[in-house]
């Protein structure tokens, strides 16, 4: 039994002594924890491009504007210029986390998107622009 003690203590401390790496990427996995709140996306900035995956070197491979809503598929972490970014998978692509709003529901999310588009419509015949 003492031998097995010594070779598992060994062990320990051939594997603690390993080199530590950075990490510039990681993927949150969906999980009842993570999906339960904040699952659906809604679109706050006037237009985005979706990328085929996450970071400034991704592929434009779709877009979206205000409004638009989109249930979260997952989320990443991905170091941009010494900074870490969130990027959020809408399902049709790729955006940051600062492109959009978090809800509950894809109701509250719709709601929310009425509210944003009804505060960023213009009333045209105020300014002189007749139909």
């Amino acid at each position: 039994m003492n031998r097995i003690a010594k070779f598992s203590l060994l062990l320990v401390l051939l594997m603690s002594c390993t080199r530590k790496s950075d990490i510039t990427s990681l993927e949150l996995t969906a999980s009842p924890v993570i999906s339960r709140e904040n699952r659906v996306a809604l679109v706050v900035d006037p237009y985005i491009a979706l990328r085929d995956k996450p970071g400034d070197d991704g592929i434009t491979i779709a877009h979206a504007r205000r409004g638009d809503v989109f249930l979260v598929e997952g989320k990443r972490f991905e170091q941009t210029a010494g900074t870490r970014v969130l990027w959020i998978d809408l399902g049709a692509g790729w955006v940051r986390e600062s492109s959009l709003q978090f809800y509950s529901s894809e109701a509250r999310a719709c709601a929310a998107g009425d509210m944003l588009m009804k505060g960023t419509e213009t009333d045209d015949s105020s300014s002189g622009v007749g139909p």
